[in-house]
């Protein structure tokens, strides 16, 4: 689609803005650091849009979010030091609203933390079905890896009360490739399930034997 000369210049000026703010952008902490290292929260979180709109993102303030958004586009594409983005944020902590926002404006659903985390990963890890399942449809990738080998099916694996995403991400096209991939130790999504949950055999019904009966 071309651009007007008007909507031309208006997006090199908030690129221009994003490239120029983020080197101020403070190290605002990530759910998977926070989650491990117990990091405080941004302490003045409303001092720039590009850390407000994280906070927003995280809270739930889908008022505000959209507010930021309709003022400077660019907003939907910042992201913390460590990679995480508002849609990341957003997914891992349930806000679908929030979720459905993003990605109606452009929000990328395959964006990567640092360590190659992906939105869905974020879901995933929080077992939060819905929003997963809004990144799916937008088209993120199902069988991402992290820099450790992890796929979002290793990590739900891992969750006791995951039957629904499970079944999710193994009715997906394209996820028979990710369910004998071995993370970084060596462990398969299967070979997890069965030793931190009851949910093994909905593996053993996505074998390729099953989809021919």
């Amino acid at each position: 689609i071309k651009m007007s000369d008007e909507e031309n210049d208006r997006f090199e000026e908030e690129q221009s803005l994003l490239t120029d703010n983020f080197e101020t952008i403070p190290h605002t902490p990530s759910a998977w650091e926070q989650d491990i290292y117990d990091i405080d929260e941004d302490p003045d979180p409303h001092a720039t849009p590009e850390r407000e709109i994280l906070w927003a993102a995280e809270q739930g303030e889908l008022d505000l979010v959209k507010s930021l958004v309709s003022k400077h586009t660019y907003l939907v594409h910042v992201h913390d030091k460590d990679g995480y983005t508002a849609l990341h944020r957003a997914c891992y902590s349930n806000h679908l609203s929030i979720v459905e926002f993003l990605l109606e404006n452009h929000a990328n659903p395959n964006a990567r933390t640092a360590d190659q985390w992906t939105p869905l990963h974020s879901a995933c890890k929080w077992n939060n079905v819905e929003c997963a399942e809004k990144l799916i449809e937008a088209g993120t990738d199902i069988n991402a890896l992290t820099n450790g080998g992890i796929t979002p099916l290793h990590l739900v694996a891992e969750l006791a009360d995951s039957h629904n995403l499970i079944e999710l991400l193994l009715s997906q096209p394209g996820i028979q490739a990710n369910l004998k991939l071995p993370n970084s130790t060596g462990d398969t999504p299967k070979d997890i399930t069965a030793r931190k949950s009851t949910n093994e055999r909905l593996f053993e019904y996505s074998e390729p034997c099953f989809n021919y009966i």
